[in-house]
């Protein structure tokens, strides 16, 4: 998650979606007020090598504190910070309501069935995740993990209305990436790779759905599916 201040626009970072490639191209555009949360820690040291800036400014004042942020900090936790995926509604309590209402905000999107196969991929053996046992299948992943991983509306939606500017799809980023730029008024610069070596299985994500598996995401994700025009392409036999 980025909010610029020096050039008025917030990214919320939407899951599985090149969010971690979008932080770092975004970070030499920022200057040194702006909130920068933390990435991974390969992809901070690929940020700092190409000269841009990293984690900054995250720290929440205490005044911004929820329940759990003060209960985790009495038991030791030390002090809250803004994290990468902040949802919209908590970013707008935690900023001036006036700038977070009048700074461009934008975050990407994905096809919801080919997002969870990524997310499965990550949770399973992506760097500095605890992993899910060997044994796990996609299915099972899906009916244990929260609504709230399988769906990003919580991250961009305030109450049954979007946070957004601007939504960019994840499958035409490569086009959309230089129109964003030129909308901000910032020079071109390209998307690096970040988080790509933890899928893998590249056969087309339908091959990892059942009937349930795909009736399952259907229903949790029904905005994005119904807002942006999603379907399943079924390439199974």
């Amino acid at each position: 998650m980025i909010v610029s201040h020096k050039n008025k626009f917030i990214f919320l970072k939407t899951r599985k979606t090149a969010g971690s490639s979008i932080e770092i191209a975004l970070s030499k555009h920022c200057g040194p007020e702006d909130i920068i949360t933390q990435i991974a820690p390969s992809e901070e040291k690929m940020r700092l090598d190409m000269g841009y800036r990293g984690r900054q400014n995250t720290q929440i004042p205490i005044s911004m504190y929820r329940k759990w942020d003060l209960w985790s900090r009495l038991r030791g936790d030390g002090p809250a910070h803004h994290f990468n995926h902040t949802p919209a509604k908590l970013l707008r309590r935690r900023l001036d309501t006036e700038i977070f209402d009048e700074y461009y905000k934008f975050c990407v999107v994905r096809n919801p069935w080919d997002r969870a196969v990524s997310l499965f991929y990550f949770n399973k053996y992506g760097h500095g995740m605890p992993g899910l046992p060997e044994t796990m299948s996609f299915a099972d992943f899906l009916i244990q993990t929260s609504i709230d991983r399988i769906t990003d509306t919580s991250i961009y939606m305030l109450g049954d209305q979007p946070a957004i500017d601007r939504f960019i799809s994840f499958e035409n980023l490569k086009e959309e990436w230089p129109a964003l730029l030129e909308s901000l008024g910032l020079d071109r610069v390209d998307l690096p790779r970040a988080k790509s070596d933890s899928r893998k299985n590249r056969e087309h994500y339908s091959l990892m759905y059942d009937d349930s598996s795909v009736n399952l995401i259907a229903e949790h994700c029904h905005w994005e599916i119904e807002r942006f025009g999603y379907q399943f392409e079924d390439k199974r036999d």
